[in-house]
């Protein structure tokens, strides 16, 4: 057996707790990068979820804009042509715009109505007397009134022209088909 002296087992010594120290060194430093990558990895993926995140806010936000329009649009739809005319309201209507235009109503005709798929129509049959340039502006209130209401057919005469006009006017007050 080999003698050793007691330098030679202190070297050994030296080399075995310096070789532990860097081994366990390594293993911690090694530790750290693996714990620091896997927090990198999770903040990644915590950032893409956070970006998603907003843009999932702004498409609902988006999509409630649309949804608030789209309610307008029905609204006013609604308004244009409803599920239920009341017809006394329209014929209020085409009476103040007569007298607004200073035209004589001479008569007045709800004709029956008539179904479609979609929708109904209810012909209304008007006689009724005024200069030209005032049953032209009646003609064009009808037509941007808020109800939808549109003339099917019309004629105009006038016997002599010291005489206001005298016209003759169908038009349809629409209605939805209830479902």
């Amino acid at each position: 057996m080999m003698n050793l002296g007691i330098k030679t087992i202190d070297r050994i010594c030296l080399v075995l707790v310096i070789s532990m120290s860097l081994a366990c060194g390594y293993w911690v430093i090694n530790q750290a990068i693996k714990k620091q990558k896997q927090v990198r990895q999770e903040n990644e993926i915590i950032s893409k979820g956070i970006v998603e995140l907003e843009s999932a806010e702004v498409n609902f936000d988006h999509f409630n804009m649309l949804l608030l329009d789209t309610k307008k649009q029905l609204e006013s739809l609604d308004k244009i042509v409803p599920e239920v005319v009341n017809i006394g309201e329209v014929f209020t209507e085409i009476d103040f715009l007569m007298k607004k235009r200073k035209i004589t109503l001479l008569s007045l005709q709800p004709q029956p109505k008539v179904e479609e798929e979609l929708y109904a129509k209810i012909p209304v049959r008007l006689s009724f007397k005024g200069s030209f340039v005032d049953i032209y502006h009646f003609l064009y209130d009808l037509e941007t009134m808020d109800r939808m209401l549109v003339a099917e057919n019309m004629n105009i005469t006038r016997n002599n022209l010291d005489e206001k006009c005298q016209a003759e006017l169908t038009a349809s007050v629409y209605q939805r088909q209830m479902e």
